[in-house]
């Protein structure tokens, strides 16, 4: 079903005829017939389509709200999924390559302490030769014949391997044939279905109605309205899929897990 052959259903089990319904609501008798079509491009856009569907809804018997949405359901269009993307496997570093870099990072630093010690030594002795002649030329051949003593090369320590933090599994339920979804409306609800990428039904589905859809891809709804709705995923319950009146477009992935678009 679909909002066109509703609202012409409706008016026909009240009894109206589309002339008398132009009369009441004052509404150009084509703009009806093209509602009742679906056909909604020939009808002015914006406000005014939606001005002319509430009314057509009221005077019929249709829940107006629910006619909007039903509109709404039907020309917003389902949002493309892209594939994840796997992110590029990260290189281990070795346990030789690890103890040679920490090694040569050892010997950069303590190369440069004994470089920057000569350096001082010298411009102490410069300085205190300018005082005494005789004094500072002794203490400065002392210290340009002595030969700084060899630092001590620090023993490397080889890192210890951290094991990895185990990761909770998130629980999904599975049946072994792919994605098991069923669906079942509380009340009137706008339901349109895309399974592995193909277009599988659009229409409204009464209340107590169900659906059962099997996919092994994934599946996705177009619902415009989640709180006319429940479902289960591969037999588990599922939570609500939104606020009431408010279209939503939901995919459930192969393992169970729902998601809007970004």
């Amino acid at each position: 079903m679909d909002l066109g052959t509703d609202l012409r259903q409706a008016r026909e089990r009240a009894g109206v005829s589309l002339h008398d319904l132009a009369a009441r609501t004052r509404i150009p008798l084509h703009h009806l017939q093209a509602i009742e079509r679906n056909e909604l491009s020939k009808v002015p856009p914006g406000i005014f389509l939606r001005s002319f569907i509430r009314t057509y809804a009221r005077e019929v018997g249709v829940d107006p709200v629910a006619a909007i949405a039903q509109y709404r359901a039907m020309t917003a269009p389902i949002e493309e999924f892209q594939p994840e993307s796997k992110a590029p496997p990260v290189k281990e570093e070795s346990r030789s390559e690890s103890i040679l870099r920490e090694l040569f990072e050892a010997r950069s630093r303590w190369g440069s302490a004994v470089i920057v010690a000569a350096l001082l030594a010298g411009v102490i002795a410069v300085n205190r030769y300018g005082v005494d002649t005789s004094s500072n030329t002794r203490k400065a051949t002392a210290v340009s014949s002595e030969t700084p003593a060899p630092m001590a090369q620090p023993t490397p320590i080889a890192p210890t391997p951290i094991a990895p933090t185990p990761i909770e599994p998130i629980p999904i339920a599975t049946t072994g044939t792919g994605l098991q979804l069923e669906i079942r409306a509380e009340n009137d609800c706008w339901v349109r279905a895309v399974v592995d990428g193909q277009p599988t039904f659009a229409r409204l589905l009464q209340p107590g109605e169900k659906q059962s859809l099997t996919a092994q891809r994934d599946i996705v709804l177009r619902v415009g309205d989640p709180a006319a709705l429940s479902y289960s995923v591969n037999g588990r319950e599922g939570p609500p899929l939104g606020s009431a009146a408010v279209p939503v477009t939901i995919r459930f992935a192969s393992d169970g897990s729902a998601s809007r678009p970004s």
